[in-house]
């Protein structure tokens, strides 16, 4: 069973600054050649939240950043997300986007949500489409515009977008119950985070008693579309958040990590 949780939120006006598309263009290229690519060998599963805030703040200061991310293409003049050539390549998506993710990241950090905009926190999304919305409007996609079907998702206020935080960190003890520390129990609670695609969205947490991770993977009324977008904080990320009293900047991809494959670690998706 799956409980809605509503909060009323106050509107902030920063996701704003820094997020629009000339202030973009002058910020977001694509992947250089000097860059490192981020890997999911990098992480590791349960971790403790201190070493989950230390690694956060090792990639964030390093070099290494979500390979095929979004982009501004100075020769179109528009901003993209690379995709899949045989589902229609690169989707183009608009300032009311970034600010509808740029206002998740930063209310989940101001509520307490989640400690870190990485894989191992809060660094994979999943789609809640109305059903009715879904059967007349999404479904009529071919895989073969599937980058068409995304570019018009990305403007649909009826869309919402849910987070699984907490992806990596260590909740619950050896013998699978909640690990009694309140930051844990907190974290394990918010574990289900939904915005809907609007600059001014609230947040809501969702609740799943039947899984043991409180994991939430699908909800009545809507059709569950699981692969979403990436994200991951570097300081050198196309995209502006504020946390905690500091600018800092995130990435967006429509890939999954892969593992190094130089070193033949786990190579698990989102």
């Amino acid at each position: 069973m799956i409980k809605w949780i509503f909060l009323v939120l106050f509107v902030s006006q920063s996701v704003w600054a820094g997020n629009s598309l000339k202030e973009i263009s002058q910020r977001c290229g694509p992947l250089s050649a000097g860059e490192s690519p981020l890997y999911s060998s990098e992480f590791r599963w349960d971790y403790d939240i201190p070493s989950m805030l230390l690694k956060f703040t090792e990639i964030y200061q390093s070099s290494k950043r979500l390979p095929r991310r979004a982009f501004w293409d100075a020769n179109m003049g528009v901003l993209k997300l690379p995709y899949d050539a045989e589902r229609g390549g690169d989707i183009q998506i608009s300032e009311t986007f970034v600010q509808s993710i740029v206002r998740h990241v930063e209310r989940a950090l101001e509520l307490n949500y989640v400690d870190g905009i990485f894989f191992p926190d809060m660094g994979h999304s999943h789609f809640l489409i109305p059903e009715k919305i879904m059967k007349e409007k999404y479904d009529r996609y071919p895989i073969a515009d599937m980058a068409g079907m995304f570019q018009e998702m990305f403007t649909d206020g009826r869309v919402k977008v849910l987070y699984h935080t907490a992806e990596q960190l260590k909740t619950l003890d050896e013998n699978g119950n909640v690990k009694n520390d309140e930051k844990i129990k907190w974290r394990y609670k918010t574990r289900n985070i939904v915005g809907d695609i609007e600059p001014t969205a609230d947040l809501i947490v969702l609740q799943n008693p039947a899984s043991k991770a409180n994991t939430v993977s699908e909800v009545p009324g809507y059709f569950w579309w699981g692969g979403g977008f990436n994200l991951s904080a570097q300081k050198d990320g196309c995209f502006e958040y504020k946390a905690h009293g500091r600018t800092m900047y995130f990435d967006v991809s429509m890939f999954d990590l892969i593992s190094n494959p130089d070193n033949g670690q786990w190579g698990g998706a989102y």
